[in-house]
């Protein structure tokens, strides 16, 4: 069986899924929200935001040393930060919708190009 609890590919593909989920339950056009800015007012909001800044940094750091390792771990620990965000910030119906969006966005292209490097198709629906 396989485990959606912990390290696995598994819980990271539910959470690129959940962000897919809070996107199109919200009826808004991402698209349209980018000429907007994103608010990271609440601390969980400014770890996620923080934590997404370093993508290049990691992909430096696993392309020059050979660990792709590197990036696993940094896709396993922003999985965490998206779902401490998630449980403690509500998206979808609150005042700070779209700069939560935009977060999620964000936070869901990051984990694309991590599956890309990684050679893993990602899940969008949940």
């Amino acid at each position: 069986m396989l485990s959606d609890k912990g390290n696995t590919a598994v819980y990271l593909q539910y959470a690129h899924a959940r962000i897919c989920s809070i996107i199109r339950k919200s009826n808004m056009d991402v698209e349209e929200l980018k000429s907007g800015n994103i608010s990271l007012a609440h601390p969980d909001e400014r770890v996620l935001g923080l934590y997404l800044i370093r993508y290049a940094e990691i992909v430096e750091e696993a392309c020059t040393n050979l660990l792709p390792s590197v990036l696993c771990e940094y896709l396993y620990n922003l999985s965490e930060m998206f779902t401490r965000f998630y449980t403690n910030c509500q998206v979808v119906g609150s005042p700070e919708e779209p700069s939560r969006l935009l977060l999620c966005e964000a936070t869901g292209v990051v984990m694309r190009q991590c599956f890309q490097l990684l050679g893993i198709t990602p899940v969008y629906m949940l």
